[in-house]
């Protein structure tokens, strides 16, 4: 049970912060024992939990179909479709990529030098049609593990010129639909027990906490800086492929 609990820490600390949670989760998983793919899936829908939490004003004027939002319905689909699509036809090549320490240091220092490129960001724009398809088709790295999912979509969106705070609040939402989506893919080997329940408490509880430390990193404009871990873990899983 340690070790899953362990996992839930991570998952918390590793999906808000631009530092991929999955790419940790396939490192320490690996070091531990064999991935289980849908333990990753539940401890995700205990983050989508948290992510609803937070973002609860915001879900409430989208399901209440606000008219300040009838536009943010339509960029949230259009940002979410890449990674629904790339998701459904080739989850089986993204599960094979769990178990590839070579793989994952790779991914790492991609992460690194997205997030290094966010210090040079400038705000100049707003949401619309050609910046959310921008951010949906980076969403779609972030499916590998070691890509930060909320690296990849905040990033784009600083990449596009818009708000820190409203970039952030946009990934927190993309967030919801893809949870959902990889949950459902997962089903198949679905299963309950003590431990992935008291996991799945403990994600939601400190998913939370590190929700609200994104925010304050983002309005602090430090965000590049998790660029500096992503190449420590790079180098780490780096490391591991060669002693393997």
């Amino acid at each position: 049970m340690l070790n899953e609990i362990l996992l839930a820490v991570i998952q918390a600390a590793t999906e808000f912060l631009p530092i991929s949670s999955s790419g940790h989760l396939a490192l320490i998983s690996n070091l531990i024992s064999k991935p289980n793919l849908f333990f990753f899936t539940a401890l995700h829908l205990a983050s989508l939990i948290a992510v609803i939490i937070f973002t609860r004003k915001e879900i409430f004027n989208l399901i209440t179909f606000n008219k300040k939002y009838k536009k943010l319905w339509i960029y949230l689909i259009i940002a979410t479709i890449p990674a629904a699509l790339f998701g459904f036809f080739f989850n089986s090549l993204i599960e094979k990529t769990f178990t590839s320490y070579l793989l994952l240091s790779i991914t790492f220092l991609f992460t690194a030098i997205i997030l290094f490129l966010t210090r040079f960001t400038k705000t100049n724009s707003k949401l619309n049609l050609k910046n959310t398809l921008f951010i949906g088709l980076f969403q779609v790295l972030a499916l590998f593990p070691g890509v930060s999912r909320s690296g990849m979509t905040i990033s784009a969106s600083l990449f596009s010129g818009i708000k820190k705070e409203k970039a952030t609040k946009f990934s927190f939402l993309l967030f919801i639909p893809l949870a959902i989506g990889a949950f459902m893919l997962e089903l198949k080997d679905f299963y309950i027990s003590t431990s992935l329940i008291i996991s799945f408490i403990i994600c939601i509880i400190f998913s939370l906490l590190f929700l609200n430390l994104l925010t304050i990193i983002i309005k602090k404009q430090k965000f590049w800086l998790f660029g500096f871990y992503c190449l420590l873990m790079s180098a780490i899983s780096f490391t591991l492929y060669i002693l393997n």
